[in-house]
């Protein structure tokens, strides 16, 4: 029996199932591959929003981590909500000793409803220690502007593309900006830079879907870039199967509780 490609999860833990460390697992098996996870924060949470968050001790993280990237032959990492500083430098120090595995991001600034995830300090931490090794960052496009403190229109295309250098700077390789509206579509745009310096951007257009807000879309989308590249999917290719999953996954979202709707699978029903 061929053995599964490994995907290490760094992220917190949900305990809703629709994002968070339990639906990047869902995201990953389902893709075939074998889910290796390491829990960030603990999390107080329901479909109406965070009321507690509890990170991780630093040390028990780090451990982890080393554990794993020692023993396994992980092929791609997915982090996805990290609540402190400490907690992101001893994921930064890890990261380091594993440069060769593709690493993909997804920054949790703050939910939709709750505390936020990361102050000044954290955001901080995560461009010095986390960003450099960062293969592709998916952030929205109201996640994108918010390290620099700054309001992104989703139709100001030369601002989106000016905050984006800001993550370039910072080391990311390249960026997956989520969620811009264009009528009744969604666009999640993909931006690379050439080798001369110069922004080269695809907008990957999916049908915009009217259920509401959707809890965990990021996690979904984060997860199988993460879980195609294990399957040995270059990064243009995983993004864009990674990105017509998601849109399949929200189409299909339900409430169960009084707030956000939750992805389910197809293959579920």
């Amino acid at each position: 029996m061929d053995r599964p490609p490994v995907v290490l999860l760094i992220s917190g833990m949900d305990p809703t199932g629709s994002a968070g460390i339990l639906a990047d697992t869902r995201v990953i098996s389902s893709l075939g591959c074998h889910p290796c996870g390491v829990v960030t924060c603990e999390t107080v949470q329901s479909s109406l929003g965070v009321t507690g968050i509890r990170p991780t001790d630093p040390e028990l993280c780090y451990e982890q981590i080393h554990k794993i990237i020692e023993d396994i032959p992980v092929k791609a990492i997915k982090i996805g909500t990290v609540t402190s500083v400490e907690v992101i430098e001893t994921i930064g120090r890890a990261l380091a000793q594993v440069p060769e595995v593709p690493v993909v991001l997804d920054p949790v600034f703050a939910p939709t409803s709750g505390p936020e995830f990361l102050d000044m300090d954290g955001m901080r931490a995560m461009s010095i220690n986390l960003l450099r090794h960062v293969l592709v960052a998916t952030p929205n496009v109201t996640e994108l502007g918010i390290p620099a403190g700054l309001d992104v229109p989703q139709d100001n295309e030369e601002m989106i593309l000016g905050c984006a250098s800001g993550w370039f700077g910072a080391g990311v390789e390249t960026l997956l900006v989520t969620g811009i509206r264009d009528g009744d579509e969604i666009v999640d745009r993909f931006i690379r830079v050439d080798p001369g310096g110069q922004s080269q951007v695809t907008d990957l257009r999916h049908q915009w879907h009217n259920v509401g807000e959707v809890h965990g879309s990021g996690c979904i989308l984060s997860s199988a870039i993460a879980g195609y590249i294990a399957k040995g999917e270059k990064l243009s290719g995983a993004v864009e199967k990674a990105s017509e999953m998601t849109s399949r996954l929200i189409g299909n979202a339900i409430n169960f509780g009084g707030g956000a709707a939750f992805w389910i699978d197809n293959e579920c029903l």
